[in-house]
């Protein structure tokens, strides 16, 4: 006979609870589409306010002010209901430095931007600290692979005692993209304007061609594996020359010769070009491989992003997240997600 157990207090998830949406630009103006097409019979968010880095906007009641950090944090910190959600689409260094005043307060953030966590490793810790002390989530499963379950496949896999081994994958759509019109025979410059217009890219490009952005991601992915590390000391291959960082993306077309020669020796051999992130053994690198064209980071298209996750239980065949890895509809997507889990 099985023992007899005490029956827990039901739980209900709240039906609703209240917004604030920090960033109005691609991600945000997404979201805020993507609230109204919610289910009916699932939690409604009530939205408290939204602003840019230049107008704040309070719904409850409705009034428009100039755009001041510390007096919405205030406002948001002394807010008498919870659940309390702050996203932040904003990208802004000085808005990931308050988050620990939200989470001490008990107010969930959820953000798909990479700044709080490519901090000082200090900063990652005291955030997940503050969070627990304050009984709030933080989440940020779209910093890396937009919609993906990447960052919450790992965060799994830990909180069942197992220990990540590697990751290895391609983890920027715009990378993707790119290197896919390469294979192709497209021109380096064509590839990266069509990329720009078509949203895939940061909102400086010149992240994604220095490799600043693939960086930045393993950071994150290596730090929630649960390994300590600086941005300092990941190895970095940019996809242009020494010095082009600083000039304006007008100067591309400079390297479309260097590309197109490359990528026409990787053919050669039966190969195509990748930009790859790597963690093993707690440290990272991120550089372009020629990989063979049948494999699965061969077969990459469009903007899909690919990770190959290897842990002590999955060492020789390891878990696969594959899917759409840029765009604003498919990172709004997983933000909101991020959302409806921090107050189910």
């Amino acid at each position: 006979m099985y023992p007899a157990f005490a029956r827990p207090a039901a739980y209900a998830p709240p039906s609703s609870f209240d917004l604030y949406v920090a960033g109005l630009g691609a991600v945000g103006r997404a979201l805020l589409e993507q609230l109204r097409t919610l289910p009916a019979d699932g939690p409604r968010p009530r939205l408290l306010g939204s602003c840019t880095t230049r107008e704040a906007v309070w719904h409850l009641p409705a009034t428009a002010e100039r755009t001041r950090w510390d007096g919405i944090l205030r406002r948001l910190e002394t807010h008498p209901v919870r659940p309390l959600v702050f996203v932040d689409a904003t990208g802004c260094p000085d808005v990931a430095r308050r988050y620990p005043r939200l989470l001490a307060a008990g107010v969930h953030v959820v953000t798909p931007s990479k700044r709080a966590n490519t901090f000082e490793q200090a900063y990652f810790d005291t955030l997940a600290r503050v969070a627990r002390a304050g009984g709030a989530q933080y989440r940020y499963e779209t910093t890396v692979g937009a919609g993906l379950p990447v960052v919450q496949t790992i965060r799994d896999l830990r909180a069942t005692g197992d220990r990540i081994r590697s990751v290895r994958g391609c983890a920027s759509g715009t990378l993707t993209f790119l290197f896919s019109a390469l294979g192709r025979g497209e021109g380096f410059s064509r590839a990266v304007r069509a990329a720009a217009e078509a949203g895939y890219t940061e909102p400086d490009v010149r992240d994604d061609l220095s490799g600043e952005d693939v960086a930045r991601k393993f950071l994150i992915l290596a730090r929630t594996a649960g390994y300590a590390l600086e941005r300092s000391e990941i190895t970095v291959e940019s996809l242009v020359p020494p010095g082009f960082a600083a000039l304006p993306p007008a100067a591309v077309p400079a390297c479309d010769a260097r590309w197109h020669d490359r990528a026409r020796a990787a053919r050669a051999d039966g190969k195509v070009l990748r930009y790859v992130g790597t963690l093993a053994a707690g440290r990272v690198t991120v550089g372009v491989e020629a990989v063979p064209a049948a494999s699965p980071l061969g077969q990459l298209d469009g903007t899909d992003n690919l990770f190959e996750i290897s842990t002590d239980r999955y060492p020789t065949s390891p878990i696969v997240v594959r899917g759409p890895g840029a765009g604003p509809e498919v990172t709004a997507a997983g933000v909101l997600a991020d959302v409806l889990k921090a107050v189910a």
